[in-house]
């Protein structure tokens, strides 16, 4: 934030932030849920309450979850890393402008 000729000047990119939070929240949940699943289904199992050979296809589902989900989460690693650049790019824009507006080339 600068001042200029009496005004203030504010670059903000804070929205950022919030999305970046969001994901890893979202990541954080989907896996705790399908983790409380595959565990409730595999008591079933072992109670004897669900046919053992369900146990195979949650095996290959679960294989399947952590396979698609680690690409999912690799994804939102890439969009966060990509949205941080913005931000850094947009700080150090906005701080030249600044300068600029307030008569400083440096």
């Amino acid at each position: 934030m600068a001042a200029y000729g009496g005004d203030i000047i504010r670059f903000a990119n804070e929205g950022l932030d919030s999305i970046q939070s969001q994901t890893r929240s979202q990541q954080e949940q989907y896996t705790e849920i399908w983790n409380n699943v595959h565990t409730q289904l595999f008591s079933l199992i072992e109670q004897g309450q669900v046919d053992a050979s369900i146990g195979q296809v949650l095996n290959e589902r679960d294989e399947q979850f952590r396979r698609e989900s680690t690409g999912f989460d690799d994804g939102v690693t890439a969009q966060n890393t990509a949205m941080r650049d913005v931000q850094v790019i947009g700080n150090e824009g906005g701080a030249a402008m600044v300068r600029a507006a307030m008569g400083s080339g440096r």
